[in-house]
């Protein structure tokens, strides 16, 4: 979840991913929000939302069209195998 990649505009890479899920398991997610392993989202997800957080500067950056990643981890499956 962290150093996804070194920030645009400080080159830390104290990096985390912006989540936008609401949390299965609400003390698990406040313990990785303290810890900085990932940042909450403000309001919906859509395409421009930005997807990875510096915890050095706040910038933040990336888009859902970046991510090529279409594993459904609620079902356990790839949805590209399921709707080939």
């Amino acid at each position: 979840m962290t150093n996804l990649l070194p920030c645009p505009s400080c080159k830390s890479v104290d990096t985390c991913e912006i989540t936008y899920e609401y949390p299965g398991d609400v003390e698990e997610y406040l313990k990785l929000v303290a810890e900085k392993k990932i940042h909450p989202g403000e309001g919906t997800r859509n395409k421009n939302s930005p997807t990875i957080y510096c915890n050095n500067c706040n910038n933040q950056w990336g888009n859902s069209n970046d991510k090529t990643d279409s594993f459904d981890f609620d079902q356990g499956f790839n949805l590209d195998e399921v709707y080939d």
